[in-house]
């Protein structure tokens, strides 16, 4: 009971935070250029709770720091925020989604599949150190993908535990996203993963993509 209490509360916690970032992304759309103070005041929250979540946007890429203005008296300069190009919106998913379908119907899909995978774990740099340390550095590098991956040891090979998929609206229809990860998992832990659990889509925020070794 205990467990399930605090799962909810967790939640809880974790949809309040997102509707406040959200809040702050729409009042920045309206307001470029827009201090802590002023955005706390529409709100109704803290000049540092704002700053916390600025911070916070502002390291995953979706604020920036457009200039600062005098405080109008002793003190230090005022920090201004505006939105990054980020935030304002692309069409990328659109294109990224017409071409996973056209690949969908090209024979040397698998091939091309493959060879992202061969690119994305490239850009992983050289891998140093004992079986452990390298399964450790290409965690690593997927969570700066942001998969908030972790790794556990079997008799069979070690499995690989992706708990946040980073194009998630995209993975519910593509299943070609998915097959990438395969081959990127497979080349960064250099064993042949396949992906024998899918994360499901509904309100389980901690349902994840489970790869195993291949037998």
């Amino acid at each position: 009971m205990l467990i399930f209490f605090c799962l909810i509360t967790f939640i809880c916690y974790t949809e309040t935070v997102q509707k406040t970032r959200q809040q702050i992304l729409t009042y920045l759309q309206t307001h470029p250029g827009a201090t802590a103070v002023e955005i706390s005041r529409y709100l109704d929250l803290t000049p540092a709770n704002i700053r916390y979540h600025l911070g916070l946007l502002v390291r995953s890429g979706w604020v920036q720091i457009s200039g600062k203005r005098g405080p109008g008296g002793a003190g230090r300069p005022i920090k201004l925020y505006n939105l990054t190009s980020r935030s304002l919106g692309s069409n990328i998913e659109y294109l990224l989604t017409v071409i996973l379908e056209t690949l969908g119907s090209d024979k040397s899909a698998d091939g091309i599949l493959r060879s992202i995978a061969e690119i994305l774990a490239g850009k992983a740099g050289q891998k140093m150190g004992n079986r452990i340390q390298k399964f450790n550095q290409a965690l690593e590098y997927l969570n700066q993908l942001d998969y908030h991956a972790n790794w556990e040891a079997h008799p069979e090979g070690p499995q690989v535990i992706l708990r946040h998929c980073p194009y998630r609206e995209m993975a519910k229809d593509q299943d070609r996203l998915c097959q990438i990860d395969s081959y990127l998992l497979s080349i960064l832990f250099d064993t042949n993963l396949e992906l024998t659990r899918k994360r499901s889509f509904g309100t389980n925020p901690f349902s994840p993509c489970i790869f195993k070794p291949k037998l």
